[in-house]
């Protein structure tokens, strides 16, 4: 075939590969990693407005006062939340609403106790929720676990049926051989795509160590409360005699002297 030819089937192929882009579609350039992605995700305000917030109680979020552990049930502020008629009560001034909005719940709550990060070395991720409650804290990192798997195979499912769709359409218009076989393989990419989004039971992550219900408190440690406290406790009788020696002796220099 003449050079010319090919320098033009060249361009073709790259203009196809330019398309392929954008359909979405995935070639062996591209880079990034899923568990970054689905780190990010997980810490945004859209994965916790759209796939978490509405599979748990609002109030859980921002109104727990208290867990009891025998009876595995939670006491609420009252002055935020009556737990008897199940509404509102809270005072706040303007923009801040009675009942909390889903921007005050992820910048106040979501942020503070849920905690995701990948190990340099091993890639391993680790996902923790700290709540009052042990059990409510389990629940909601399988929640986040679930959601997360279902969000990006959802996400990945329709890229993959969209791009196929899009190459079938460009089939028919092929007339050069290898560029034929160039839309075939990319078929073939996005086949196996779709095969690993059904397939797969966890799609983004293998769960290594499950959720499970903390026995022991994580925080606030007692021990180190009491040692502090003692400390404390130690300075300011310390502080306490100083000053009261001080404030002594400068009340017998001030008394007159007798002759």
């Amino acid at each position: 075939m003449p050079m010319e030819a090919n320098q033009g089937m060249s361009g073709m192929l790259g203009q196809y590969s330019g398309m392929a882009s954008l359909a979405g579609i995935s070639l062996p350039s591209e880079s990034g990693s899923k568990a970054q992605e689905a780190i990010a995700r997980i810490q945004s305000f859209e994965f916790f407005s759209n796939s978490f917030l509405p599979h748990i109680k609002l109030e859980n979020l921002m109104a727990v006062k208290k867990w009891n552990q025998a009876s595995n049930t939670l006491t609420y502020d009252a002055s935020a939340f009556n737990s008897e008629s199940g509404q509102w009560v809270r005072k706040v001034k303007p923009p801040t609403s009675t009942i909390p909005s889903s921007q005050e719940a992820y910048k106040k709550q979501y942020q503070a106790i849920m905690s995701v990060s990948e190990d340099k070395k091993t890639s391993f991720v680790t996902l923790s929720v700290e709540h009052k409650s042990p059990v409510i804290a389990q629940q909601w990192v399988e929640i986040m676990m679930d959601q997360i798997d279902q969000v990006m195979r959802d996400q990945d499912r329709q890229t993959a049926l969209q791009s196929i769709a899009y190459l079938n359409s460009l089939a028919p218009t092929v007339n050069y051989e290898e560029i034929s076989k160039a839309l075939a393989s990319l078929q073939q990419e996005q086949m196996k795509r779709l095969m690993m989004v059904e397939a797969n039971e966890n799609y983004i992550f293998k769960v290594l160590d499950s959720p499970i219900v903390p026995e022991m408190k994580v925080k606030p440690k007692r021990s180190l409360i009491v040692i502090l406290g003692t400390m404390l406790g130690m300075m300011l009788s310390v502080l306490g005699v100083l000053v009261l020696h001080y404030t002594r002796t400068s009340s017998e220099h001030d008394e007159p002297g007798f002759r």
